[in-house]
């Protein structure tokens, strides 16, 4: 799968009369997957929530698997756009289990067939251990897993992910890796993946892009990126779990 799924050109986006991105340019093939890094309040989830046309004003191109970015963040989504912010956002008087089977019937309602139950369990173990406990009942660890989970299930065309490790446990966040990494070659979903384990990163990614105060500021392949230690210690002050 060689189609480009996301391209940004030239985008500037701003929070009220603060400026919040700078002129980025992103390409992101289908099937592969490119990493934001930087430090917080980078621009990373403001990247993101540009995608989703969550920002009140940007400027620059969009384009979402091949068609400019038009309309609101449910617009964008019915496209084959799954959209996982780092504020969880799942029921907390529902089951996993109704919580998951909710994103199945999104995903329907938009053409596109669900991932079975049984395969997201498959694909992250601690569903099936979580899978009849209510929302509320979960940390929040669990609850980001779940929201990716429910994400996943829906099976999106494009996966935006914005912190998705923050707060998991290890043995979770090993899951996770696992699972991102899966995912576009077992469904052909790209992701773009805002973050800050370097390890994470560096086990799933194929691009890598850092940000600094709006601005892109690298970008290189996930082999170039590793190879220049430089890098990291100018922009970054990341963990590596």
């Amino acid at each position: 799968m060689t189609a480009t799924a996301l391209r940004m050109t030239g985008v500037e986006a701003w929070y009220g009369p603060a400026k919040a991105l700078f002129g980025i340019d992103l390409e992101l093939r289908g099937g592969e997957t490119v990493a934001l890094l930087g430090r917080n309040g980078a621009g990373k989830t403001t990247t993101l929530r540009s995608v989703m046309n969550l920002m009140v004003r940007r400027t620059g191109d969009i384009e979402v698997l091949g068609e400019p970015a038009k309309g609101g963040a449910d617009a964008i989504a019915r496209r084959g756009v799954g959209w996982v912010p780092d504020d969880r956002r799942i029921f907390p008087t529902l089951t996993v289990r109704e919580n998951l089977t909710l994103a199945q019937k999104a995903g329907r309602s938009k053409g596109r067939e669900p991932v079975a139950l049984d395969e997201v369990v498959e694909i992250l173990p601690i569903m099936g251990r979580l899978i009849d406990r209510r929302g509320s009942a979960l940390s929040g660890g669990e609850q980001q897993a779940v929201a990716i989970a429910r994400a996943i299930v829906a099976r999106p065309r494009l996966l935006l992910l914005d912190e998705p490790t923050e707060g998991l446990a290890p043995v979770i966040v090993d899951e996770l890796e696992r699972a991102v990494a899966d995912l576009p070659g077992r469904f052909g979903m790209s992701i773009v993946l805002a973050e800050q384990n370097l390890t994470f990163v560096q086990s799933v990614a194929q691009q890598v892009l850092v940000l600094e105060t709006g601005r892109l500021v690298y970008s290189g392949t996930a082999e170039q990126f590793a190879a220049d230690p430089g890098i990291k210690e100018q922009f970054l002050a990341i963990g590596t779990r």
